[in-house]
């Protein structure tokens, strides 16, 4: 029987590993007449996965000028290919980042204004300054603007 018990505890923590979610312990008071209480141990596990993910999607942080700047910066090049196309993941995540609340009106202008977007060279910063210009300017940058942001 402690073999049995020991057996599903390696294999709930190994399948804890390979799921990248949180890590179940079976201690001893998760054992009961000597079988774990599996579905108690889960249970505790994706509460505490479910917080985390809650917790990163309400960060109002998330969508900000300087996570554009790092997107921008680190995936240019995507960006220019999908532009072109009118469509793409890039595109999406740009139209997010942007607070956008029409992603495929997003990419038609992206792919309207290709020309003034992609002439030239210009950094992040720059291009996102040729972005606001073309598409209009995200919530963010307009509370930011009028000093109301903190």
């Amino acid at each position: 029987m402690r073999s049995n018990v020991l057996r599903l505890g390696v294999l709930v923590l190994a399948g804890g590993a390979l799921a990248g979610c949180s890590q179940i312990t079976i201690t001893s008071d998760t054992i009961v007449d000597g079988s774990a209480r599996i579905a108690d141990a889960t249970t505790n596990a994706v509460e505490g996965t479910s917080a985390v993910t809650t917790d990163t999607a309400n960060d109002v942080d998330a969508r900000t000028h300087a996570a554009r700047r790092e997107f921008v910066g680190s995936q240019m090049a995507m960006l220019q290919r999908e532009a072109a196309r009118g469509q793409g993941e890039h595109l999406e995540t740009l139209a997010y980042l942007m607070h956008a609340d029409d992603t495929d009106a997003f990419q038609s202008e992206m792919q309207a204004n290709y020309q003034s977007l992609f002439s030239g060279e210009a950094d992040a910063e720059q291009w996102l300054t040729r972005l606001y210009d073309a598409v209009g300017t995200p919530p963010d940058m307009k509370v930011a603007a009028s000093g109301t942001a903190s």
